[in-house]
């Protein structure tokens, strides 16, 4: 094979992963909060979460203009997780996953436990019932 054969078969395989893969909203929840909201989630979820093939559900306003919802991503084997609660503030650029008991019994650094504990403090004053 030569080599414009073998880079012309690189930008095809390249061309066609791009396309393929992409954070969505998979239930259809962004009609309900507005194709702009969904879209802010879609970009806060990707600046925050390295999943180009992440699923997004669930997604609904919350108090003080918080989206809440649940997010699906892929872990280190390549399958997803299941899919776990989240909140983003668009206004602050604040997206976050709530943590799971492993993340909190041992947080990577003082900031990532910050960061779970404003995920968590977010969504139960935005995104819970009451």
């Amino acid at each position: 094979m030569t080599l414009s054969r073998i880079a012309l078969a690189a930008c095809l395989a390249l061309a066609g992963s791009a396309g393929a893969r992409a954070q969505t909203v998979t239930d259809g929840s962004d009609a309900a909060v507005g194709a702009a909201a969904a879209k802010a989630v879609l970009v806060l979820l990707g600046s925050r979460i390295r999943d180009p093939e992440a699923r997004v559900a669930n997604l609904r306003v919350g108090r003080a203009g918080a989206l809440c919802g649940t997010v699906d991503v892929r872990n280190r084997m390549g399958d997803h997780a299941g899919p776990r609660r989240f909140v983003a503030d668009p206004a602050e650029g604040f997206f976050g996953r709530l943590p799971e008991g492993p993340e909190l019994r041992s947080p990577g650094s003082p900031a990532d436990f910050q960061a779970m504990q404003r995920a968590r403090a977010l969504f139960e004053a935005n995104c819970t019932a009451g």
